[in-house]
């Protein structure tokens, strides 16, 4: 494929994954008979861009009709697909009573697990939750405080992307949090459009992420590890806005070298990788106690399906039970090389109390020596920030 098609492929995709269940439910309504292969995924990728109830078309209409046919005659195979694909956009886009009669409400993409836990645990707030996750993200930046110094110089950076015309705006503080650092694209770009992106003026980073560097807060001369630290977004974080000496450890070689591929672009020193399991102190550690952890580990990434749609196909019920007994062992494991008087955060991009508030509760029964102290706790999906849960230790002095 082409670089240069990617980022629409991409756009097109997560849109049918976004959609697909309320896609599905349209097949069923239009479509006698399920098509074979190649004609039921263009037919779906079609339908995902459909205008959605009470917003403005991704494509006029017309376009949307005589691509999905031009596209079947690109597959000599395809030659009898061209009548029952244009036949059946033609029918759902006449519909004016479309979403009346089939609820994307009541068909959203994720299994029927998945909403019963949301449900349970935010009776109030499910259906908000399912909204903004099927909701494009934002592409959110946040400036590399060791290129960009201070309010004017971000606001000179700033003016860069309007003279590009892009418009970006500051980020909104979230609780008592404030992100001096970050700003938001007004309309998602590649990075190749983003002034100085490669010349590490700034990073991609989700607002609610942006709050791991200042509520861990090491003090200066700290030894902080960043643990399951790929892509490096957080290491880079502390990196920038913090004189520390820091760790940044990952269990896999690949996803290692992008933590590195990300010190360089930014030009940081002060970060070591290390490639290990969290999990197994032994194998990587030194033996020299951290003065302060970051936890970012393994979870259900429920609180970032807008960015990764595909989420929901992926997981199973059981996987949730799976991955908290993993983070209970990588909380164990880091507790021992960590500092009496140091601090963990313990974070994770999920919605599910599974994997945040309980487990922040049985951390605390389980180690005596654990105080908990102020953090956000869970930050369900909005408009501005991806789902969050950060709970913030400290291990009492001997």
């Amino acid at each position: 494929m082409s670089p240069n098609l990617r980022p629409a492929v991409q756009s097109i995709t997560f849109q049918a994954l976004r959609r697909g269940y309320w896609v599905q439910a349209v097949l069923n309504e239009y479509v006698q008979k399920t098509p074979p292969g190649l004609t039921l995924y263009l037919l779906w990728a079609a339908i995902s861009l459909v205008p959605e109830k009470n917003r403005e078309p991704m494509y006029p209409m017309h376009t949307l009709v005589n691509e999905a046919v031009n596209a079947s005659n690109l597959d000599p195979n395809l030659g009898y697909a061209k009548g029952l694909i244009n036949a059946v956009l033609r029918r759902v886009l006449r519909n004016e009573n479309i979403y009346q009669e089939i609820s994307e409400e009541k068909n959203p993409s994720y299994p029927d697990w998945w909403i019963r836990k949301l449900k349970y645990a935010y009776p109030e707030q499910a259906e908000a939750i399912i909204s903004f996750s099927r909701a494009k993200p934002p592409l959110t930046l946040r400036v590399n405080q060791k290129q960009i110094i201070g309010a004017e110089s971000k606001k000179a950076y700033m003016a860069q992307f309007s003279e590009a015309g892009l418009e970006c705006q500051d980020l909104a503080s979230i609780g008592n949090y404030t992100l001096p650092l970050g700003f938001e694209l007004t309309t998602p770009v590649p990075v190749a459009q983003i002034p100085g992106f490669f010349d590490g003026a700034c990073s991609v980073q989700d607002a609610g992420a942006q709050l791991a560097g200042q509520i861990l807060n090491p003090a200066k001369g700290s030894r902080v590890l960043d643990a399951c630290a790929a892509p490096g977004g957080k290491s880079a974080q502390l990196l920038e806005q913090f004189d520390i000496a820091l760790d940044a450890l990952e269990i896999d070689p690949l996803r290692a070298k992008r933590i590195e591929e990300n010190f360089s672009r930014l030009k940081l020193t002060g970060g070591n990788v290390l490639i290990g399991d969290a999990a197994n102190p032994k194998a990587w550690f030194k033996g020299e106690l951290y003065d302060a952890i970051l936890a970012d580990v393994p979870c259900s990434a429920s609180g970032i399906v807008r960015r990764h749609p595909d989420i929901p196909y992926l997981r199973q019920e059981v996987d949730i039970k799976n991955l908290q007994v993993t983070q209970r062992k990588i909380l164990t494991a880091l507790w021992s090389v960590l500092k009496p008087g140091g601090k963990l955060l313990y974070v994770t991009c999920s919605v599910f109390p599974d994997e945040g508030e309980l487990q922040a509760k049985w951390w605390l029964s389980a180690m005596p020596n654990a105080l908990r102290l102020e953090a956000p706790g869970q930050l369900l999906p909005n408009k501005q920030h991806d789902g969050f849960f950060y709970a913030l230790f400290e291990k009492a002095k001997d």
